[in-house]
């Protein structure tokens, strides 16, 4: 794992800083948006993405980073039994997550691409699942090279039941009867997201209006 570069938009969450992480046997590339490079920072990031590899009980049994360590980093490894190595100094492209960067970055900058050009770019933290997803989809996994990245990680992906539209496409959501007042329109609008995998058939929406994110079923594309 290593830190891509700084963002040059902070994101309205506060995050500045994508920590890339590059998983051998799967060839899959997993990202998590931080705040800064601080040690808590980067403890909290690496432990949310172990328990992301270890929930679908592919957690690496070793751990490959720069020099740049912290003893609070080091003290998380300790606690969840992972052992670790360190790059030779100068010597960054040993570490395979530095090819990993370029690749999630030219993928993810095609991304941003395809936004409406009125999207809020200090939402862009929110476009980093679909980004890992779609491109894991199109990777080879290592081990098992008649499937995909995606699949050796997390199991197959349906799209019939979470369908994916490019991110960051402006969109009017539905609002249902039960959630809106007599006069209000019906429709509200907003910018697509992804896809909301533990809903069947629903995506997941930015509101600027409310500054929040909403899943919703019904919705129109209006693509730019």
């Amino acid at each position: 794992m290593d830190l891509a570069g700084r963002f040059p938009q902070r994101s309205s969450r506060g995050n500045e800083y994508l920590l890339i992480g590059y998983h051998f046997d799967s060839n899959a590339i997993l990202a998590t948006a931080i705040k800064d490079r601080t040690a808590t920072s980067l403890t909290t990031a690496w432990e949310q993405m172990h328990q992301t590899f270890k929930s679908t009980t592919n957690a690496p049994d070793i751990y490959v980073l720069d020099n740049e360590k912290s003893s609070n980093l080091i003290e998380a490894f300790k606690r969840n039994n992972v052992k670790y190595q360190l790059a030779a100094p100068n010597m960054h492209r040993t570490n395979m997550a530095e090819r990993a960067i370029q690749t999630f970055k030219h993928h993810f900058k095609a991304g941003l691409a395809t936004c409406d050009p009125a999207f809020p770019l200090a939402e862009w933290d929110r476009l980093i699942p679909q980004a890992v997803l779609t491109l894991n989809l199109m990777r080879t996994s290592r081990s098992h090279p008649n499937i995909s990245s995606y699949t050796h990680i997390f199991g197959e992906y349906n799209f019939n039941a979470t369908p994916i539209a490019p991110p960051g496409t402006r969109v009017v959501m539905h609002v249902k009867p039960q959630a809106r007042n007599s006069w209000d329109l019906n429709g509200i609008d907003g910018y697509y997201t992804g896809p909301a995998l533990q809903h069947y058939r629903c995506v997941t929406c930015y509101v600027p209006r409310t500054r929040s994110e909403r899943i919703c079923d019904t919705l129109t594309f209006i693509p730019h």
